[in-house]
């Protein structure tokens, strides 16, 4: 019989932050009966992580579904083929930065099957999703929620945007053109530990701004200012 909810989490050399996270599941979701998690060790270097994640399969009581691709995939690219090693009806995409508080996944559950549920929506005005033609409302990437068949229907994370940035506001774009909903729930019992996975650097920022050249070339916009 297939869970009702996948719990979906990537990592990439971070053996502490996902174990710190399947502590949380376990702690606060271990009692339900209803869902399963999959982690994907995303091209990890450091040959730990996946030992840590088999030994962690082998002692839960709930269903784990482990992929290791050999190279890195990315963040969308990365989700977008853990969610099909997922088989839950409701998926939940989840950065391994992100602190659990609580059993998210009452909350989170929308009574509409084509509403994508996040923590935060990012607004017009504030820069990067701004372009002289319109400005992009999106939900942040770091806790996504919502039926599979929606994400189907959506098509997932457009690869292009490889390894991260500007999937999300691609996601949003893409939301917005097929008259679905978007919800914020600030109350979510989660914590963002902002950039807890990649960081900001120079470099990060320069590869941001090549994803904003993209995402500008694709929805036909003009890359005005080509530097937020």
């Amino acid at each position: 019989m297939k869970p009702e909810h996948s719990i979906i989490f990537l990592t990439f050399n971070q053996a502490e932050l996902i174990d710190q996270r399947l502590d949380e599941v376990d702690q606060y979701l271990g009692r339900r009966h209803d869902f399963e998690v999959v982690v994907l060790n995303n091209g990890s270097t450091d040959r730990g992580v996946g030992l840590a994640l088999y030994a962690r399969s082998m002692l839960v009581n709930w269903p784990m579904i482990l992929g290791s691709p050999k190279k890195n995939k990315g963040f969308g690219p990365g989700f977008n083929h853990a969610v099909k090693l997922s088989t839950g009806r409701i998926i939940y995409l989840i950065s391994d930065d992100v602190k659990i508080f609580g059993d998210f996944i009452d909350s989170a559950v929308g009574p509409r099957s084509d509403e994508v549920i996040c923590q935060r929506i990012i607004e017009p005005g504030a820069g990067w999703n701004d372009f002289p033609e319109l400005s992009v409302r999106y939900p942040e990437g770091h806790f996504l929620a919502m039926e599979r068949d929606l994400w189907d229907e959506l098509g997932g994370f457009d690869p292009r945007y490889k390894p991260h940035d500007y999937e999300d506001v691609d996601l949003g774009m893409r939301i917005i053109k097929q008259n679905k909903i978007m919800t914020a729930m600030p109350d979510l019992p989660i914590r963002h530990l902002v950039a807890g996975t990649i960081g900001y650097t120079p470099e990060r920022m320069e590869h941001t701004i090549k994803m904003r050249a993209k995402f500008a070339e694709k929805w036909g916009l003009t890359n005005e200012p080509e530097r937020p």
